[in-house]
Order: C-alpha cells, then structure tokens, then sequence
C-alpha cells in the first residue's frame, strides 16, 4: 500500500477521475494468466511470466509527450492505474502490456509489488536529479518506502549519501539494509524547524572546501516547507527533486537562494517504461532489500488501513492474495 491509495480513498483525486468503487493499488506484482490479441502479437511478456505494473495505462506513444518526456506524462492516455484506472487490490488485475517490467526469480512478489511505485517513483526522481559518481545527496524521509530504496539505488549508482528523517525508526530501518548500501551519514531532522539550527548549519558548511553542501537533495515525504529548509544546506547550482506530494498546501521555496545560488527544483511523476525495467535489474544486481513490515491478507483491508495511518510504518505493507 502507498500514500497515494490512502488520498484515492479520502476522496483526493476525485478531481482527475477517481470514483467510488474503485479498485486501488498502483504497484502490482504476479503472474500473467492471459494476454490481449495486441500483447500476444508484440510478444513482450508470455503466460507465466512473473510481472508487476507502474501506473502508465493506455499511453498513446504519438503525442508530444510520449515521444519527448516518456508515456508517463502521455497527453491522450486512458488513465492511471489505481487511481482512474481499476488497480490492484484484487485476484486478477488488467495491466497494459507495454509498460510492465519482468521480475527476477531472487525478489519475491511481496518484495518486487512496492518497486513499481515507490521505487520507480524514486528512481526517477534520480534520473530527474542527474546521475553523477561521488557527488553527495541528501534524501529526506528515509524510513518510508521510496527513502529506503533510495539510499540504496543511490549507493548502487555511486551517490555518497546523506539520509534524514524525523523519526528515530526512520533512520534505524536503514541499519538493516545491506552494509554497502548504507548511507555515509544519518541525521534526525527535528519537526519543529526552530530545532534544526545546528544540523542545518553543519549540513551547509561540509563536504566540500569551496562552495560547500550537497550536490542535490531528493524529499520523499510530506511537508511543504522541505524545499525552503533544505535549500540551506544545497550548494550553488545544486538540484532538488520533491516527489513527496505533501496534501498541506503549495511548496515553500527560498527565492533568493533559487536566484543568487542558481538552485533548481522539479518534480517527477515516475520514470519511464523503459527506466522500471532499469530499476528492478538495478534492485536485483546489487542486492537491495525492499523493507516489508507486515504483509496482510486482503480480508485484512481495514487493518492496512489503520496500520498506514498510525504514521510509525517502516518501509511497506504489502497485500497478498493466497
């Protein structure tokens, strides 16, 4: 289950098309059991194959988008699976084809189902970023399912990275990743923003002699005022992407900074088709662990639900159809 599933039940995407009744879960995983005459024809996936679906549906591949950005952002698409689109909170579900990536026998289901949302969201957040060896990131909202497969697809890539949370367990999940994975620095960034004096201090004056803070800095989690904190601690002509869709309000954003140290910020909605099937083969070749605190039957909905909204989860719940 993501964060995006809870705002589809609270009614928030009601706007672009969500409906009651719908069938959620953008980040499906399990085994194809049938395919469509032009599936069958173009012979991507076959009966059997272990799969699982970002929430690209029905993408045009004609438009300006399609052929400049990614079918992602297709301007004539059907909708979005999950979300406009009947998802995966069910026994079968209908996912196009095109943009479904195969999973390697080593990631079981439980694992590889959140790697189609959380970690196809961060991973192009990455891309969106630019992917340079040795330069340092900060991601911002580890413990959660995209803070804990960044830190580690980040490592993978070559990021020397700094992880921030405010929660304690949001930093102690990481402990449990594989030690290569681990990040180069951990620290607890206070909710209260009048307690972060220091650490934003230290922040922006290290890791380099001149010109000092990170390279670029990724938010993963909720909270309109990350751009603006985190500015203080991004060096000039560094790069900030927020994928962490807070629900409180627009982003706040230091102008001056974005003008006189010339800082970017941009969003990404997901990475590309192509990009998913990067990210899995990444995920499985060196090793990274997807971070499942409990997995539920679906008889148990209610109770994901409440364990969701707790605000204490570590990585992902999963749902499992036996």
């Amino acid at each position: 289950m993501c964060h995006t599933d809870l705002q589809v039940l609270e009614g928030v995407y009601e706007d672009a098309g969500a409906h009651p009744g719908q069938i959620g879960s953008h980040e499906p995983a399990g085994i194809v059991v049938k395919l469509g005459p032009q599936a069958e024809k173009e012979g991507r996936v076959k009966v059997g194959d272990r799969v699982g679906s970002i929430n690209t549906y029905g993408f045009c591949g004609e438009c300006e988008m399609c052929k400049k950005q990614g079918a992602q952002l297709c301007e004539n698409a059907k909708g979005l699976l999950g979300l406009t689109v009947d998802g995966g909170f069910a026994e079968y579900c209908k996912m196009d084809a095109r943009v479904v990536g195969q999973i390697p026998e080593e990631i079981p289901f439980a694992e590889a189902a959140p790697l189609f949302c959380a970690g196809a969201t961060i991973y192009g957040a990455l891309k969106a970023i630019g992917i340079e060896k040795d330069q340092w990131l900060a991601i911002v909202g580890t413990g959660g399912g995209l803070g804990h497969l960044g830190v580690q697809y980040a490592k993978a890539l070559g990021f020397k990275v700094v992880a921030l949370d405010n929660r304690q367990e949001g930093l102690d999940v990481l402990d449990e990743l594989p030690s290569h994975l681990r990040p180069d620095e951990k620290h607890l960034l206070a909710e209260d923003e009048s307690k972060n004096g220091k650490l934003l201090e230290k922040l922006g004056s290290s890791f380099y002699k001149s010109n000092p803070g990170v390279d670029k800095i990724v938010i993963c989690t909720e909270g309109k005022n990350l751009p603006r904190i985190t500015q203080q601690f991004l060096r000039k002509g560094g790069v900030i992407c927020d994928v962490g869709l807070p629900a409180d309000g627009p982003l706040e954003v230091d102008s001056f900074s974005l003008s006189f140290k010339e800082q970017t910020i941009k969003g990404r909605l997901i990475c590309t088709p192509a990009e998913s099937q990067d990210m899995v083969n990444l995920h499985a070749k060196h090793g990274c662990r997807t971070y499942i605190e409990k997995t539920y039957p679906v008889e148990d909905i209610k109770q994901i639900v409440e364990h969701y909204q707790a605000k204490t989860l570590k990585g992902r719940i999963v749902m499992t159809f036996e």
